[in-house]
């Protein structure tokens, strides 16, 4: 007697795995049993159409300050190269002071270079936080879906399963809800 409800038992669990088994075989999205998603950072950021925009503006930008500050610096070279010529007949003092006007402005131009490069720095580091804010939410809504406990960056790790792989996913949430940034 005892034998036949141990033979009862365990065909009904076998009866019962073979079920789930059957009902879980149905293609849906992909399920993740590890509770663990990973991301390609560097391509979620060279897919994302805000940041491709956002470089393209900030490129055409510094673009039109190189261009600016070029000419600027022409025109220093000019009045260096007519000063250079006039040394011989200006008196030595206003030569010194044309010298010391000269050194002023190119200090000045350099001064307004840095300025101009840290302000920039700044701008782009603000709309990528942007992006990256946008990235966590949807990174966050990714993992809720899926019940995610963690969700890591592809470069920290050797080996990376395709079925946890998250980065396309992301892409296209991202590309969604942040198609381009507005900076302010």
């Amino acid at each position: 007697m005892i034998r036949l409800l141990f033979f009862l038992a365990v065909s009904f669990f076998f009866v019962e795995i073979n079920a789930q088994e059957k009902t879980s075989n149905t293609p849906k999205e992909k399920t993740f049993k590890s509770g663990v998603g990973v991301v390609d950072m560097k391509k979620i950021l060279q897919d994302s159409t805000a940041y491709q925009a956002l470089v393209d503006q900030f490129e055409e930008k510094r673009r039109k300050h190189r261009n600016k500050f070029t000419k600027i610096e022409d025109v220093i070279r000019d009045e260096e190269s007519k000063l250079s010529k006039q040394k011989g007949v200006l008196s030595k003092e206003v030569f010194a002071n044309k010298i010391k006007e000269l050194n002023k402005k190119i200090n000045e131009l350099k001064s307004k270079q840095a300025g101009e490069a840290q302000k920039f720095e700044r701008e782009f580091e603000k709309s990528t936080n942007k992006i990256q804010g946008a990235l966590i939410d949807v990174l966050s809504m990714i993992a809720n879906k899926n019940k995610l406990d963690i969700v890591m960056a592809k470069n920290q790790l050797l080996l990376v399963g395709k079925d946890i792989d998250l980065t396309e996913d992301a892409i296209k949430e991202l590309n969604k809800i942040l198609p381009k940034i507005n900076k302010d």
